[in-house]
Order: C-alpha cells, then sequence, then structure tokens
C-alpha cells in the first residue's frame, strides 16, 4: 500500500493502477473517470448519477464509458463486474433508508479482491459548517445565496427531493460496509478548512453552473481537501 502513505484526499490516486474496469457511484459530468482515463487509457470506465443532465453532459465528455442515470441501490451492471469501485461524496445524498442497501450493491459487482473508495463527510467538530445543510437550517438564506446554481438543477425532484448531508464517523462507514472487507487505509482531511472553503466557494459555484458550467468550484480550498476518505478490500465474497 505504498501509493496510499501520501496524506492525499484526491479520489484518482486510490484508484489500482491494475484496474481493468472501474465503477464511479455518483460520477455526475463524469470528473473523476477523465481523470483515470488520462493517467489509465485502457481501463474500462462506468458511472451512474442521478442527475440526468450531469449524465448527459459526462456522456459527451466520455463518449466510450458505459453511463447511466440510476441510483446506488439498484445498479444496472453485472455480478463482479469491477475492479474498483468509488463513491465519492455520494453516500451522504442517499436516502439513509438505502444506504445498507447501496453498499450491498456495491459489493455485487465489485471482484472479489477489488477496491471500494468511499470519501464521505466526516463527523468532526466542523460539520455544522456544511453549506449543504444552509438550505434546512435556513432556506431562505440558501434561496438567495445558493439556490439558483446547480446544485438542485438536474434532480428529478429538484430541492426536494435533496437530504440532510449525514457525516459518517469511520465506525459507522465500517457498520454499513459489514463484514468481508479489508480496510486498507482511512485518510482525514479539511475537518476545517473544507467547510470554510465550501462556504466561499458558494456563490461563485451557483453562478458558474447557473450559466452552464460543469459544478467544479472554483475555490482552492474546496478543490483539494474533505473529510475523510477509505479503502477496503473485498475478501470475502459473501453478499448473495
Amino acid at each position: 500500500m505504498k501509493d496510499l502513505s501520501i496524506r492525499t484526499m484526491h479520489a484518482t490516486l486510490w484508484v489500482p493502477p491494475s484496474t481493468r474496469a472501474m465503477l464511479d457511484i455518483g460520477c455526475n459530468v463524469g470528473e473523476l473517470l477523465a481523470s483515470v482515463r488520462k493517467h489509465s487509457p485502457e481501463t474500462a470506465l462506468a458511472g451512474c448519477d442521478v442527475n440526468a443532465a450531469a449524465v448527459e453532459i459526462a456522456r459527451r465528455n466520455l463518449p466510450d464509458a458505459d453511463l447511466r442515470v440510476c441510483g446506488a441501490a439498484e445498479l444496472p451492471f453485472p455480478d463482479e463486474a469491477f475492479d474498483c469501485v468509488t463513491c465519492i461524496e455520494t453516500l451522504e445524498h442517499i436516502p439513509p433508508p438505502e444506504w445498507s442497501r447501496s453498499l450491498k450493491e456495491m459489493r455485487r459487482v465489485l471482484k472479489p479482491g477489488g477496491r471500494l473508495v468511499l470519501r464521505t463527510p466526516h463527523a468532526g467538530l466542523f460539520g455544522w459548517l456544511d453549506t449543504n445543510n444552509l438550505r434546512f437550517r435556513a432556506p431562505g438564506l440558501y434561496r438567495r445565496i445558493l439556490g439558483r446554481g446547480r446544485r438542485d438543477a438536474g434532480y428529478a425532484e429538484g430541492s426536494s427531493g435533496v437530504y440532510w448531508h449525514h457525516h459518517f464517523s469511520r465506525r459507522e462507514i465500517l457498520a454499513l460496509v459489514g463484514d468481508g472487507w479489508e480496510v486498507e487505509s482511512t485518510r482525514f482531511g479539511g475537518c476545517f478548512v473544507f467547510p470554510l472553503g465550501d462556504f466561499c466557494s458558494g456563490p461563485s459555484t451557483a453562478s458558474a453552473d447557473a450559466a452552464g458550467g460543469s459544478g467544479e468550484r472554483s475555490n482552492g480550498f474546496a478543490k483539494w481537501t474533505t473529510n475523510s476518505i477509505t479503502a477496503a478490500r473485498l475478501t470475502e465474497f459473501s453478499w448473495r
């Protein structure tokens, strides 16, 4: 695991170089998949997202990737199809009753010995600064500052389909994924800087998205920091 010894939160570096087929759950416009393509042009790429508008952009950017409009709880992919499955800042967007089912689906499509990479908000001291939860704490302020961006656009139910961002502890993540995994590494970062950067980038994100941008945040803090990332190897084939 020498490649994970660097204290990095960038998901691309957690995808094994030997990966022949990869699935990104919550792929949005395909930014992670495009990065993997750049470093590993032979890897077969697949992705899914419930945001149909974002998937359309991803299809234009990655015409040879298998990209689907769907949620994580019912993945339209065969068993043992992928060497690596990534779920980057997506689990917190899924309705809580679907967490367990979604992770079982990730396990189903992953080959034995394959790697699952999860990146989620960490249940730290500064979780209350999460701007995505501002819509619930101060809905009027949220609509005035951020509500016109593409944070809600492209989703079938708009803002009504957006859920409270849960911040996960490492213990919660391990309980959700269940037995049969070897946790290879866990990293933490951006405990204060990430939410601060997210606040700073919010208005610019809204403006860029409204103009048809990709949704990537322009603020450097938000781009390079996050909360926690865990890589786990599937050691047992017991999801049935």
